[in-house]
């Protein structure tokens, strides 16, 4: 192993350790590149061996003050590429061996658009995220709330996800659809 990878294997036990004593409960066996930004560590869980790469951002927060705050949960092996963002009023869930690639956009959160009130006093709606097991979503893809991605299906790159879509199939476009099966 060469000095480098040393050096940032120590800064990401370090970045961990900041997070536990944010509260962070999760496992302490994961890598968390420079940059990383989380809002609530204490409403993240993370299985073992997660990378979450620079400039990466969990945001947890409530909808409003009469709301419940959301959660992120992240299943053993998943990796969150550079400057991915995943933001959580409600529910996101991404299934163990999981890869998102760089630049994705994850949420589970809808602002309200109703005319007669300004844009910025409204409440927004929320319905939860699952991502499933063993899936890739390629570099720039964003997945919008109330969105199931079942097992093993892949998303194209720059893809936007606006609907459910079922296991082991190839999906691409805006708004994604399946172009194939997964063989």
């Amino acid at each position: 192993m060469d000095l480098y990878s040393l050096y940032e294997r120590a800064q990401s036990r370090l970045r961990v350790q900041a997070l536990v004593l944010r509260g962070y409960r999760g496992s302490r066996r994961l890598h968390v590149g420079p940059g990383v930004r989380i809002s609530r560590p204490d409403l993240l869980e993370i299985a073992d061996r997660c990378i979450l790469g620079a400039h990466v951002s969990l945001h947890i927060s409530a909808l409003s003050a009469q709301h419940s705050l959301g959660r992120i949960q992240l299943g053993a092996h998943v990796f969150l590429g550079a400057q991915s963002i995943i933001e959580s009023t409600s529910s996101v869930q991404i299934g163990a061996d999981t890869m998102l690639g760089p630049n994705c956009y994850v949420t589970d959160t809808n602002h309200g658009m109703s005319l007669g009130t300004p844009m910025r006093l409204q409440l927004g709606t929320t319905s939860p995220v699952v991502i499933g097991e063993d899936c890739w979503l390629g570099a720039g893809v964003i997945v919008l709330k109330g969105v199931t991605i079942g097992r093993g299906t892949v998303v194209a790159a720059g893809s936007v996800v606006t609907r459910s879509l079922p296991e082991n199939v190839v999906a691409a476009g805006t708004p994604a659809r399946v172009v194939r099966a997964r063989t």
